[in-house]
């Protein structure tokens, strides 16, 4: 029994010492984090930084942080930031965000508040940390801009995952659900949107690592499922997309619309719409749809032009 004691205490011990070395190392990492943030030109601000949680965990909080980017532009402060994480799990963190939080863009405030916002990481064992997975979440969160306008959603949920077969593939997940933007021009006032709904696949120019220094640019893109809803009018999209060597997004996409007419109305009130009604477009519409409420629809994206039914719509983004 007396052996047992000094094992079972022994072991404890060490636990205990792997804690308090972890955590010390969890603390180290977090400032430098916000150090290199510093050393890309960040202004970056905080009253305390700590790690509490034993034996189980580790978790950091960082208090009255305020950053502003290398020109100015962006501003963000928050009045806390906790970072969790299981002791025997050190590479899966979850973030934790508070009710309220500011972010100042090219002088204008914008307030955020938000109910379980939140969100979560797992990487590899490497040193390069290479990211496997990771989501962010909200439920109830809105946006209220001092230039008065606002904007609120019901929902969110992002996720990224590491995907294959090629190399720096990831999968990609965004839905927001009852997003309702108030006090934009009163044409926008029907743009509320039931469901945006994301699923695709991208391909990057770099992994995302520890390594990473700026944002990587996406080299192609997989479009598997895409859903814009509002109330009767509905259009999803499949297709594969991909910057070309001027820089403009190219590909084609299959767009299917439920209840196109509703659309071109919706489109219409808010001043959206890129022809006249009763043009050639409209009337191809028509014969696309055979007379019906829904169509699908080829587009293609190639020098520079968006193009359907033969007719060149609008510019093509340049994303390069």
């Amino acid at each position: 029994m007396r052996v047992l004691f000094f094992v079972v205490a022994g072991l404890a011990a060490l636990y205990a010492g792997y804690w308090f070395v972890g955590s010390s190392q969890v603390e180290a990492g977090a400032r430098a984090a916000l150090a290199g943030m510093e050393a890309r030109g960040w202004e970056v601000e905080y009253a305390d930084l700590s790690t509490t949680g034993f034996p189980s965990r580790f978790d950091t909080t960082v208090t009255e942080l305020r950053a502003t980017s290398p020109d100015g532009v962006v501003r963000w402060a928050a009045p806390f930031v906790q970072v969790f994480a299981l002791s025997y799990r050190p590479n899966q963190v979850i973030v934790v965000g508070p009710p309220e939080q500011t972010v100042t863009v090219a002088g204008q405030d914008l307030g955020v508040t938000a109910d379980g916002l939140r969100a979560s990481a797992t990487v590899g064992w490497s040193t390069a940390l290479p990211l496997d997975h990771a989501a962010v979440e909200s439920g109830p969160l809105a946006v209220v801009s001092d230039g008065g306008w606002s904007l609120s959603l019901d929902r969110l949920l992002g996720a990224v995952r590491m995907a294959g077969p090629g190399a720096n593939s990831y999968d990609l997940f965004l839905e927001g659900t009852g997003i309702v933007p108030a006090g934009l021009p009163e044409r926008f006032g029907s743009l509320g949107l039931d469901q945006l709904r994301f699923d695709g696949q991208v391909v990057l120019d770099a992994p995302i690592d520890r390594r990473l220094a700026v944002p990587p640019r996406a080299t192609a893109l997989t479009v598997r499922s895409l859903r814009i809803a509002q109330g009767d009018v509905a259009l999803g999209g499949t297709g594969e997309l991909a910057p070309d060597a001027q820089g403009f997004l190219a590909g084609r996409i299959t767009l299917t619309v439920e209840n196109w007419r509703g659309l071109l109305d919706r489109l219409e009130a808010a001043g959206l719409l890129p022809f006249a009604r009763g043009s050639l477009v409209e009337r191809g519409l028509e014969q696309a749809s055979r007379g019906g409420a829904n169509l699908e629809l080829p587009v293609t994206l190639a020098e520079g032009q968006v193009r359907a039914l033969g007719v060149t719509l609008f510019d093509a983004p340049r994303v390069r």
